[in-house]
């Protein structure tokens, strides 16, 4: 059984390996260009707000022209006043109150939409040139990202495009460092090969929707759903939008600076992705090809975790066998064994930090061959994410782990 069990974790590993060098060398061509125009689009920029009165001031600062509506969910930090002061002409503030608010991101962003479509005369006749922007109250836009975002537009199957993810403050420390890799070997690997497919995962920060497939959706698009963004995105693609990302539009976000807080809204992502469960029949059912593969690998993703954590443990045990055994200490300390360990374990950090490194600007290989080595042991927080979003599930915790905002109210540049 142990022999079984053993070759099971290290198929898994493999397989997961094998992924990601796919990813990698599909993704290492070229990048694709829309052949069209932005022009002619009418864009709303979007800002759900949950006690953002720390950072909301100066995101609405950086947003270019046009309408942005701030959905105030049942602030009770001042948010709404911050945002009254500002005076801005362009901006409309909705406040939510209790019972309504504090429902989830998906209701306060469907109550934006409703408010929407009775502020713009005609946009469900114009829906196809309408784009709702979604923006988190810490994301600053990167001059030149909307513009760059805009042509891929011109394709009327496209219904919603991700931008690139930074961490603004990076620099601050290993942690906001690493989650700053995590975004770009996500964007740069998965995202550009998954835009290819048409089937790019929407998330958070930086998303640029088409009022039309939004509307398909129906009137209330958003789930309540801790991951509104994945559940949204994957609809999408199954009522036959196309979703795409550019890299090189980027947004740029807070990093969580403490791990207990990284961990909180890991098992946030990780327990919406649990809810996402339910979309498999509908994927199954309605996706066919390469898009169905594509779209099954994101959902399921939570067992290979799951795996993951098993395999820990298992790592964990032989270790403590070995501290009590000459024999078991003579058999593992030879060359093949340690060999095979640090390949499966570590052989991904060949691939990943060097993209990192190419991609940051600020540093070279080397160093960001270390990065790739400490992005590794960086993901085994996931580990004890996914068994504490696990735990919240089982005990019916649905309530949504509020991030807390630095005061710092302008990232660094990307």
């Amino acid at each position: 059984m142990t022999t079984v069990l053993i070759g099971c974790a290290v198929s898994a590993v493999l397989l997961v390996f094998t992924y990601t060098l796919g990813m990698y060398l599909e993704s290492a061509g070229a990048a694709d260009h829309p052949g069209g125009s932005g022009d002619g689009f009418t864009v709303v920029h979007v800002v759900p707000c949950l006690n953002e009165a720390r950072v909301i001031a100066a995101t609405l600062r950086h947003l270019p022209e046009g309408l942005v509506v701030v959905v105030d969910d049942g602030s009770d930090d001042g948010t709404a006043e911050v945002v009254r002061r500002l005076a801005d002409p362009r901006v409309r503030l909705l406040r939510r109150e209790p019972p309504d608010a504090r429902q989830g991101k998906g209701q306060a962003l469907n109550h934006a939409l409703r408010h929407l479509l009775a502020d713009l005369p005609g946009a469900r006749r114009t829906a196809d040139r309408v784009l709702v922007c979604l923006m988190d109250a810490d994301g600053r836009l990167d001059p030149g990202s909307l513009e760059a975002v805009l042509p891929y537009f011109a394709d009327p199957r496209v219904g919603g495009v991700q931008m690139g993810v930074r961490i603004g403050n990076r620099k601050q420390s290993l942690l906001t460092r690493m989650q700053d890799m995590e975004f770009v070997v996500y964007t740069r690997m998965f995202q550009r090969t998954r835009s290819r497919i048409g089937s790019a995962g929407l998330g958070g920060n930086g998303q640029v929707m088409r009022l039309k497939a939004l509307l398909d959706l129906g009137d209330h698009p958003w789930s309540r759903s801790l991951t509104e963004d994945l559940d949204l995105g994957v609809r999408m693609v199954l009522a036959g939008w196309r979703t795409a990302c550019v890299p090189d539009a980027t947004v740029r976000q807070q990093g969580l600076v403490g791990l207990r807080a990284l961990v909180r809204q890991r098992s946030r992502w990780f327990q919406g992705h649990l809810q996402a469960l339910r979309l498999v029949p509908s994927v199954t059912g309605r996706a066919s090809g390469r898009v169905a593969v594509d779209l099954l690998n994101v959902l399921l993703s939570p067992l290979l975790i799951f795996v993951g954590s098993f395999m820990t443990l298992s790592l964990a045990a032989s270790l403590v066998g070995v501290t009590f055994s000459a024999t078991a200490r003579a058999q593992l300390f030879q060359p093949v064994p340690i060999v095979s360990w640090y390949v499966l374990t570590f052989g991904a950090a060949f691939l990943l930090g060097p993209l990192y490194a190419r991609v940051s600007g600020d540093m070279g290989w080397l160093r960001g061959l270390g990065y790739g080595h400490l992005f590794i042991v960086f993901n085994l927080v996931w580990l004890v994410a996914a068994w504490r979003g696990l735990w919240r599930a089982m005990r019916g915790r649905r309530a949504w782990l509020k991030t807390e905002r630095l005061a710092d109210p302008s990232p660094g540049p990307a």
